[in-house]
C-alpha cells in the first residue's frame, strides 16, 4: 500500500494491500476506506453523497428505544439532527469514524454504565451495533480490565431519580448521576448561550465530551466541545486561524501526560517544555478574551511508561514552575482528577495500545465532569450564605439538655468530626462566604458554647448574623434574607434533622437544602463535594465580609433609632470614591460581575481576562465607599463605551453591591458616570436593561433617576444638565468636584 504525506490512517484501521491513500485524506475502518479530507470537519454527508448502509438486524428489532439510540449517537458525534441522515451509520456519516466510535462508546458508558471492550469499539458501525453493545451482545462475559484483572461486564441498571435541586447532583455517585442525566431528555438548558470549549491534548481526549456536555447542560450551559488534532499542542497554540483562535472558542484547554512529554532525558525534555511555554505565552497575547487553561500534570499511569518515579516528579515540578508564572494562563486540576480515581482505575492499557486513548471510561467521565465544573465556576455566582444548625450539626448532642460540658466537640473521639466540620466552615468564611446560625434553642445556651467551649473553631466574630429562637427555620431564613438584602437562592442550609430539612425545602424551596449524611464523619466530605461555593475567591473584600455585615447591622439599628432618614444620613459621614481600578482590584471587578444578581444592569458575567480586555475598549470605573461605621470596600463597577456619532454613551455594565444601596451611593455613582460621559463629549447616557429574575431594582433606579424608556430595553438620560450629588455625600473623584458636604476634592 502507498500512504502519501499529510494523509491520516486512523488508529485500528486495516489497510488492504495495494491500497493508495492520497495526501490530505483521512482513511479508517476495516478494511480501511476514505472518510473525509483532513480539513473537512463539517457535519455528516447527506444520503445522496454516499451509498445507503446495509443495516443488519440480528434480532429483528432494537432492544433499546430507537429514538434513544439515535439521540445518543447524535449527541456523541455533535451532529445537527436536522442534517442527519435517516439511516444513520458509519457509512452515511463522515464523522462516525474511529474517533467517533470512541465518542459513542464513551456515551454508552455515561448513559448506561456499560463499558464497551476495546476490541468491540470498532464494531460500532450502526444503531443496531450500538444497541448490541448496550445489551452486552457485542461483549464477552468477562473482559480484561486494567492490567489483566477479569471483571464482569457492567449491565444497564436502573437510573437514580434526580434531586429536585440539581445543585445536589455532585453529592451522588458520579456514574449513577451521569446515567440519570443522560436518561432525562426533558431537562431544560437554562440558557441559550453556547460555550465553545476546545481541548488540545497529547492523547486522544474525545471520550470526555459526552460527560462534559451532559453535566454542563444540567447546570444550565450549552457546551460545544471541540478537539484539536492529536498531540498538536504547540501547533494549536500558535496557529492564528486554528481552533484556539480568538472568537472561535471561549475556553481553551491544554492537557498533557508526563508519559507523552518525556523525551528520553532531561535535556531533550526541557527543550520540549520550552517550546510549549513559549507557545503558551504567544497564545495569550493573540487570543484576546478567551480563557486559556492548562491541566496540572497528572501522575504517570501507563503500563508502557518508561518513566521512573524520580523522572515523573521532576517533570511535574518543571511543568508547574514554568507555567505557573505565565500571565493569562489558568490551571485546571487534571492531576486531582487522576489522583482521585487512582492509577489502577485510571489506566486502560488495551485502549491506549489500540486507540491512543490511555484512560479508562471512568477517568474520561470524571475529566468531563471536572471541566463542566470549571465552566460553571466561572459563569455562576457562588452561594453567599451558609445557614447552619447547632445541635448535632456544629457539635454533638443537644446543649439545652446536656449543657456546655456535655456536648461532643474536641480534638479526639466523636467530637473530632464536628471540629473538622467547623474548620471547613471557617475556611469558607475566609473565602467570603457568610455564616449564619439558625437554631431552635435558647440564645444564651448557644452563645455560651461559641464563647466558652475550648473545642469551638468558630467564634462569635465568625458569624455574620444570628437567628436563635423557636420559630420554624423556613421563617427564620426568610427573615435573614430580608435582613441581609439577599435572595433565598443565595442560602445553603445545613441541618442534621431530615424533618427540619423537609420543612425548609417545602416552605422555602429557593434555599439549597443539603441532605447531610446520618453520621457527622460525613459532613465535611458532603460540603466539599458541592459546587455551590466554586468561584468564591479570597479577595480583600471577602476576608472582611463578615465584619462588614456586622457593621451593616449596626447601621440598621441606628437607622431605626434615628428620628428621620435625613438625620440618619447626615450623621453617617458617607465618603464615596470613584476612579479606574488598580492592578490589584481586577479580581474584585470580575467577581462583582459574577456574583451581583440584583443591582445588575446587563447580567453579563465576566472573567478577569475578559474585564481586562474590555478596559482597552471602554472606560472602566470602580466605586468605593466608607462611613463612620466602617469601610464598605469596592462596591460598584461601571463600563461605559465611548460616545457614538449621536453623542450617546452606552453603559455596557453597571452593578453595585446591595449593601451600599439606599444611602445616596448609587446617586453619586450616576453623577460620576454622567461626568465621565460628558467629558468625552456625550450628551446622553444609554442604559440597555436586561431583565432577569431578581434585578428589578435596577429598573426602579433608572426610573427614579430620570431615565426614559426608548423600547427594546434601552433607557436614556440627557446629561446636558448633569445629575447633582446628594448633599450628605463627600465625593472623591478625578471626574468632578464635589458639590456635597465639605471634605471632597
Amino acid at each position: 500500500c502507498t500512504i502519501e504525506d499529510d494523509a491520516i490512517v486512523e488508529p485500528g484501521a486495516v489497510v488492504a494491500a495495494l491500497t493508495h491513500i492520497p495526501a490530505g485524506e483521512v482513511w479508517g475502518g476495516n478494511p480501511a476506506r476514505f472518510r473525509r479530507k483532513r480539513d473537512d470537519l463539517g457535519p455528516a454527508r447527506s444520503p445522496a453523497d454516499q451509498p445507503v448502509a446495509s443495516v443488519m438486524q440480528p434480532n429483528g428489532a432494537y432492544s433499546a428505544a430507537p429514538d434513544d439510540l439515535r439521540r445518543l449517537v447524535i449527541s456523541a458525534l455533535s451532529l445537527d439532527e436536522r442534517e442527519t441522515p435517516a439511516d444513520l451509520s458509519s457509512d452515511t456519516c463522515t464523522v462516525w469514524d474511529s474517533l467517533g466510535q470512541l465518542a459513542i462508546a464513551a456515551a454508552i458508558f455515561d448513559r448506561y454504565g456499560v463499558t464497551v471492550a476495546e476490541d468491540d469499539i470498532y464494531k460500532l458501525r450502526s444503531l443496531h451495533d450500538v444497541d448490541d453493545a448496550i445489551q452486552g451482545r457485542l461483549v464477552p462475559a468477562t473482559r480484561e480490565h486494567g492490567d489483566g484483572v477479569d471483571a464482569p461486564v457492567t449491565q444497564p441498571g436502573e437510573c437514580l431519580p434526580l434531586p429536585d435541586d440539581l445543585e445536589m447532583l455532585p453529592l451522588l455517585d458520579h456514574q449513577a448521576a451521569t446515567r440519570a442525566i443522560a436518561a432525562r431528555h426533558d431537562l431544560p438548558i437554562a440558557t441559550t448561550q453556547q460555550i465553545p470549549v476546545t481541548v488540545a491534548a497529547t492523547f486522544v481526549a474525545q471520550p470526555l465530551a459526552p460527560a462534559l456536555r451532559l453535566w454542563g447542560g444540567v447546570m444550565g450551559f450549552d457546551i460545544d466541545c471541540r478537539f484539536a488534532d492529536y498531540d498538536q499542542i504547540v501547533q494549536t497554540l500558535l496557529d492564528p486561524s486554528g481552533p484556539f483562535a480568538n472568537g472561535l472558542s471561549v475556553v481553551n484547554v491544554v492537557l498533557a501526560r508526563p508519559e507523552d512529554l518525556w523525551a528520553g532525558n532531561e535535556a531533550d525534555t526541557t527543550a520540549r517544555l520550552d517550546q510549549i511555554v513559549a507557545a503558551l505565552g504567544q497564545s495569550v497575547a493573540a487570543r484576546g478574551a478567551s480563557e486559556l487553561l492548562v491541566g496540572t500534570l497528572p501522575p504517570a499511569v501507563s503500563a508502557f511508561s518508561p518513566l521512573a518515579n524520580a523522572d515523573t516528579a521532576w517533570l511535574r515540578h518543571q511543568w508547574h514552575t514554568r507555567i505557573g508564572g505565565l500571565p493569562g494562563v489558568g490551571w485546571f486540576d487534571f492531576a486531582e482528577v487522576v489522583e482521585h480515581i487512582g492509577v489502577e482505575r485510571a489506566r486502560d492499557s488495551a485502549s491506549e495500545s489500540l486507540s491512543r486513548a490511555p484512560y479508562s471510561p471512568l477517568l474520561y467521565q470524571e475529566l468531563g465532569i471536572a471541566l463542566a465544573r470549571h465552566v460553571r465556576s466561572r459563569r455562576r455566582s457562588p452561594a453567599k450564605v451558609i445557614a447552619v444548625d447547632c445541635d448535632n450539626t456544629l457539635w454533638g448532642g443537644v446543649v439545652g439538655e446536656v449543657g456546655l460540658d456535655g456536648i461532643e466537640l474536641g480534638e479526639d473521639g466523636p467530637g473530632r468530626a464536628y471540629q473538622l466540620f467547623q474548620q471547613q466552615l471557617k475556611r469558607l468564611k475566609e473565602r467570603g462566604i457568610l455564616l449564619a446560625v439558625v437554631s431552635r434553642n435558647e440564645e444564651a445556651d448557644v452563645l455560651e458554647v461559641f464563647e466558652r467551649h475550648p473545642g469551638m473553631v468558630l467564634r462569635p466574630a465568625d458569624i455574620a448574623t444570628w437567628s436563635v429562637n423557636w420559630r420554624h427555620k423556613s421563617e427564620n431564613l426568610r427573615s435573614l434574607a430580608e435582613e441581609m438584602n439577599l435572595g433565598l437562592d443565595s442560602f445553603v442550609f445545613l441541618d442534621d434533622d431530615p424533618a427540619v430539612r423537609a420543612e425548609v425545602a417545602a416552605r422555602a424551596p429557593e434555599v439549597h437544602v443539603v441532605p447531610l449524611p446520618s453520621r457527622a464523619t460525613g459532613y465535611a466530605e458532603a460540603l466539599a463535594r458541592l459546587w455551590l461555593f466554586d468561584g468564591a475567591q479570597a479577595t480583600d473584600v471577602d476576608a472582611a465580609r463578615t465584619q462588614m455585615m456586622q457593621e451593616e447591622g449596626r447601621r440598621k439599628r441606628e437607622s431605626t433609632a434615628a428620628a428621620s432618614i435625613d438625620e440618619f444620613l447626615a450623621g453617617l459621614d458617607l465618603r464615596v470614591e470613584m476612579r479606574p481600578p488598580e492592578d490589584t482590584e481586577w479580581a474584585r471587578v470580575a467577581q462583582l460581575t459574577q456574583r451581583t444578581n440584583q443591582f445588575n444592569l446587563s447580567l453579563k458575567r465576566r472573567t478577569v481576562e475578559e474585564v481586562r480586555a474590555l478596559a482597552g475598549e471602554e472606560a472602566v470605573l470602580v466605586l468605593k465607599a466608607a462611613d463612620r461605621f466602617g469601610d464598605y470596600g469596592l462596591v460598584g463597577v461601571v463600563f461605559v463605551r465611548p460616545p457614538d456619532a449621536a453623542r450617546s454613551a452606552e453603559i455596557d455594565t453597571l452593578l453595585m453591591s446591595c449593601r451600599a444601596l439606599g444611602r445616596g451611593v448609587e446617586d453619586a455613582f450616576l453623577a460620576g458616570m454622567a461626568a465621565l460621559a460628558a467629558g468625552q463629549g456625550a450628551t446622553t447616557l444609554v442604559a440597555p436593561y436586561v431583565e432577569g429574575k431578581r434585578n428589578a431594582m435596577v429598573l426602579d433606579y433608572l426610573r427614579r433617576s430620570g431615565f426614559t424608556e426608548q423600547g427594546s430595553g434601552a433607557w436614556t438620560l440627557s446629561i446636558v444638565d448633569p445629575p447633582s450629588l446628594p448633599a450628605h455625600v463627600q465625593f472623591d473623584s478625578p471626574l468632578l468636584v464635589t458639590t456635597g458636604a465639605p471634605g471632597g476634592n
